[in-house]
């Protein structure tokens, strides 16, 4: 894989949606999310399904990065 300026962005995306679904999973941090943001927690809750979408989708425009750099 090539490394320029796409592939750059894409793993800091790639990068924020593991660390969204891995914190999301975690009780402790769910907590202490819900503590110290109420007003953000209740407009921005944690939720698995949406971080597991989030983490798909942007593994998939990682996968077209790659079969667009194949050709």
């Amino acid at each position: 894989m090539k490394i320029n300026f796409e592939v750059i962005i894409w793993f800091i995306f790639f990068l924020d949606a593991l660390a969204n679904a891995l914190l999301c999973r975690s009780k402790k941090f769910n907590e202490w999310y819900k503590k110290n943001f109420p007003l953000i927690s209740r407009q921005f809750p944690l939720a698995l399904g949406w971080s597991l979408l989030y983490l798909a989708m942007t593994i998939w425009v990682g996968v077209l990065i790659l079969r667009y750099q194949s050709n």
